[in-house]
């Protein structure tokens, strides 16, 4: 199995869930100022971060994943022993002793799987961060995965990456109004892939000031999830392809399903799988994520993810 090196923040997420709607809440409350007063029916605490969320997904999945990330010394409560049992290669993972608290992250959903997020980088912004040439072993990468992060931290990473001659995925997610039209410019130069959901795919055009026939030149893949309403994959010379969601009866909590799906995603390219079925894998696995509470704790055996697949796009599993 190829190996797959995730950069992108460790983090602690403090999740709720507000038991109604932020819209009536709005049209209930019209928001001046942005003061707002939210009663929460739920509050827990739950390992995460773009990039972990997204190495936990492909260890999941049987890819062999190397997290590379900068923690602070909270990592080593709990968060250390939770990828310990996993038994994931946390050797690249720094803990900066200068930092207290690894990134955190406040989350609240509403009944709809809308979110509030507030975030701040804690030690994700660390200078002990290794390169990724200077990794024992990337000579067994076959593709890098820049998960969001501190734009000038993923803009070192990908000129390493592109130095080595590893094909990357690109996922800005929320910090993309940080990068600037050359950074988004040069990065989009140096992606394979380009994974956003449907809002951010217009923030980048607009920031990057290039229309969708630039951003596809070459070979490059971009990937637009759109939450329930599924997924589009466009490509130079292709007819637009939609996939949709998985259903499911037992949704529990949104947050970190857009992680998930890339986990799944990500794990069908390393196998050489057709992008409708890398689309596939992901949508069920966001599912997965969707049924659990917490971003890092769903879980299955190859035969029930195989069985589900089947039901879900009535093929077999391709491995």
């Amino acid at each position: 199995m190829p190996t797959v090196m995730v950069c992108g923040s460790i983090a602690l997420d403090l999740i709720g869930r507000y038991p109604g709607s932020f819209a009536d809440y709005q049209a209930k409350y019209p928001i001046q100022g942005l003061n707002i007063s939210l009663q929460l029916a739920d509050l827990r605490t739950s390992f995460g971060g773009c990039g972990l969320n997204i190495a936990y997904g492909l260890h999941q999945l049987g890819v062999t994943v190397i997290p590379v990330s900068a923690a602070g010394r909270n990592f080593n409560d709990h968060y250390r022993q939770h990828l310990q049992n996993l038994g994931m290669d946390i050797s690249n993972i720094t803990v900066d002793p200068d930092f207290a608290q690894c990134a955190s992250a406040v989350m609240i959903a509403d009944e709809h799987g809308n979110q509030i997020t507030a975030f701040h980088a804690g030690a994700a912004v660390s200078s002990l961060r290794p390169l990724p040439g200077a990794i024992a072993g990337i000579e067994q990468v076959s593709l890098a995965v820049l998960a969001p992060e501190d734009a000038p931290i993923m803009l070192r990473q990908a000129r390493d990456f592109a130095r080595l001659g590893i094909p990357m995925m690109f996922d800005p997610g929320q910090g993309l109004a940080e990068f600037s039209q050359a950074d988004l410019r040069e990065l989009l130069a140096m992606a394979s892939y380009v994974i956003v959901n449907d809002h951010e795919w217009q923030i980048l055009q607009h920031n990057a000031d290039m229309g969708p026939e630039q951003i596809l030149l070459g070979e490059r893949q971009v990937i637009v999830t759109r939450g329930a309403d599924g997924v589009d994959i466009f490509q130079a010379g292709t007819l637009p392809l939609r996939v949709q969601a998985v259903q499911t009866s037992a949704a529990l909590d949104p947050t970190g399903c857009g992680d998930a799906f890339r986990a799944g995603y990500v794990s069908g390219l390393v196998r050489g799988l057709a992008p409708q079925i890398c689309a596939q894998l992901g949508c069920l696995t966001a599912v997965y994520n969707l049924e659990s509470d917490h971003t890092q704790h769903y879980a299955f055996a190859r035969e029930d993810f195989a069985r589900r697949y089947a039901q879900a796009f009535a093929a077999e599993l391709p491995w």
